[in-house]
């Protein structure tokens, strides 16, 4: 409270709680005017009191902004009388802070209108049931105005079929407990059915009695109508994924697999496709495809064209190879990492047909040219055997014999050209059986061993342990006795090596010699028939024909590096067989990789 003249307006006196509320000392007080301490906030709100004062005489409550000593503002309710203190006319002001209600007043006022212009729908209702309030997202959501549904039971936007799950809601509510988010089903005044997400809490009194609850209900029809589209959608991919006769397998950036269909694991020898998430497609790969499969998807996830179908294969642990056709695409969907949908169709079959084509056409040309030597030459060859013996039985000049014994001996090598030439044109079907290769090697180099020059030295690397694989022991030993005697032809001086290796997956069997060696333009034409560096009369080129035909009938290659006046290396490479190893032919025991003398 604070006494004042009213002449001047001064203050005459002023009360404790008056201090207090605006930080004072009576002294800087007493005196002084509420101008000259700045105590009104709005001075046009102070010359209106002014004025209503003159007027009626007194003021009653009025709702005024006034400031603290330390500039902060309060709300305080003022109310002024006059009091003839004195023969003094003089006025009395009365303060009552109210600055802490009208905070609390404002701010339930905002709430109040945040809830009335929420988008969700809320209401209140009391622990009966009566509905108390309802504001327009509920007006929106539910089809009834407020003053429709203020009042009524809540249950009418309750379907039959979930009356009872309503009732579990309202007890839970009189224990006092709150109600997390669910799902349910609420019915709308025009009878529509939607689907809407609910959370229910316990409205109390000032006292802390529990008096109702406050519903907020979030429509989700279109939400769940849309999660229930994407759940159908990815049933039907998955059953097309599931049921896919062609390998389709997802995998990440790095080529770990996500997804496998059961064609997918099928086509790697897993009987669960689960089995194979997380595994790496490189772990499914022979070591010598890595790096094309490797650049193959780092140009598919940086969009560079790439030449599909894609050709590759695998190595089942069986032995067994499988050629793949692979068509590829990069998904990406946003906010998550790209991956690459990958579908592999078996096309083994067709190969193998396809290499049987190649083989019986070329066995056929070769067949043909065969045939035509047999008929032509065969015949004048038996002819010049028996003239040869008619004249020798009745000639005893040296010269002469000697001449006759050289055309019998031309005519044996052109006897021999035939029957090569025709032997390589027979169709062989393989064999194949698990053998020691380190057998077949040693009955080579048993065959062969005659041809070697005594200058020339035989070294042997051979493993000390088995090295099993699935091989016609008899083609593969006729393909090795070839690239030897042509090491051996080639070699006047220095040494012939053979090289036996067991790697991961292959085995390598290298014949390397110290001989003239080969220009590239032969090399480029060493495989093919009738090419030969030999004299025309020592051969008819067709040894190393077979020799490829051997190896590539295995599944196999066969490469040669080679420069004039260094020598020759023709390397054979091999796929491994899985079986339990055959009981080993006595080899030689030699440590590896350590040479052995001849």
């Amino acid at each position: 409270m604070g006494i004042s003249t009213l002449q001047d307006g001064r203050f005459l006196e002023v009360n404790l709680q008056f201090l207090r509320m605006f930080g004072y000392e009576r002294s800087e007080v007493v005196g002084r005017s509420s101008l000259d301490l700045d105590l009104w906030v709005d001075q046009q709100q102070r010359r209106v009191l002014g004025e209503r004062l003159r007027e009626r005489g007194t003021i009653r409550d009025a709702e005024v902004q006034v400031r603290t000593k330390a500039g902060d503002p309060r709300r305080a309710l003022m109310s002024i009388e006059y009091l003839d203190l004195r023969s003094q006319p003089t006025i009395i002001t009365t303060l009552v802070d109210i600055t802490e209600f009208v905070g609390a007043r404002e701010s339930q006022a905002r709430l109040a209108s945040i809830v009335q212009n929420s988008d969700d729908a809320i209401f209140a209702k009391t622990l009966t049931g009566e509905i108390t309030s309802w504001n327009a997202g509920a007006e929106r959501l539910y089809g009834y105005t407020a003053a429709e549904a203020i009042g009524k039971k809540v249950n009418m936007i309750v379907p039959d079929d979930r009356r009872s799950e309503f009732e579990r809601a309202m007890a839970r509510l009189r224990n006092g407990e709150r109600i997390e988010p669910f799902e349910t089903v609420r019915i709308r005044k025009d009878g529509h059915k939607i689907v809407v997400s609910v959370s229910i809490s316990p409205l109390r009194d000032g006292v802390g009695r529990l008096i109702g609850g406050s519903t907020v209900g979030r429509d989700i029809t279109e939400r769940k109508r849309s999660e229930q589209l994407v759940q159908r959608s990815e049933a039907r991919f998955r059953q097309l994924f599931e049921a896919a006769a062609d390998a389709t397998f997802l995998i990440d950036r790095r080529g770990t697999i996500l997804e496998a269909n059961p064609a997918g694991a099928g086509i790697v020898g897993a009987k669960d496709p689960a089995a194979l998430r997380g595994v790496n497609l490189g772990e499914l790969l022979p070591a010598r495809e890595l790096e094309r499969c490797r650049l193959y998807l780092r140009d598919l996830l940086h969009d560079r064209p790439v030449a599909e179908p894609f050709e590759t294969h695998l190595e089942l642990k069986d032995g067994a190879r499988r050629f793949l056709q692979v068509r590829s695409r990069v998904i990406r969907e946003e906010g998550a990492d790209p991956y690459v949908q990958v579908v592999a169709r078996d096309v083994t079959p067709e190969k193998e047909y396809q290499r049987r084509l190649v083989e019986s056409e070329r066995r056929a040309s070769i067949g043909q040219v065969a045939a035509f030597v047999a008929h032509e030459i065969n015949t004048p060859l038996t002819n010049i055997a028996l003239l040869s013996a008619n004249i020798a039985r009745g000639v005893q000049d040296p010269v002469v014999l000697e001449k006759l014994q050289k055309l019998d001996r031309q005519r044996r090598l052109a006897g021999t050209i035939v029957t090569e030439l025709l032997s390589l044109s027979r169709s062989h079907e393989l064999k194949r059986i698990q053998v020691d290769v380190r057998s077949v090697v040693a009955s080579a180099i048993e065959q062969i061993i005659e041809l070697k020059k005594a200058d020339v030295k035989l070294v042997e690397e051979i493993p000390r342990n088995p090295i099993v694989v699935s091989v016609d022991p008899l083609r593969l030993q006729q393909a090795l006795i070839n690239l030897l005697k042509n090491a051996f032809e080639a070699t006047t001086l220095g040494s012939v090596t053979i090289r036996l290796r067991s790697e991961d997956d292959h085995v390598t069997i290298a014949v390397i010699d110290t001989g003239s060696g080969m220009d590239a333009e032969t090399r480029a034409r060493l495989f093919q028939p009738f090419v030969t560096t030999k004299p025309r009369l020592e051969g008819l080129g067709l040894g190393l024909v077979f020799t490829k035909q051997v190896v590539e009938s295995h599944d196999g290659s066969i490469a040669v590096f080679s420069d004039p006046g260094i020598g020759s290396t023709f390397t054979i490479t091999l796929p491994k067989g899985t079986a339990d190893a055959p009981k080993a032919p006595a080899v030689s025991t030699a440590p590896e990789t350590l040479p052995k003398a001849p």
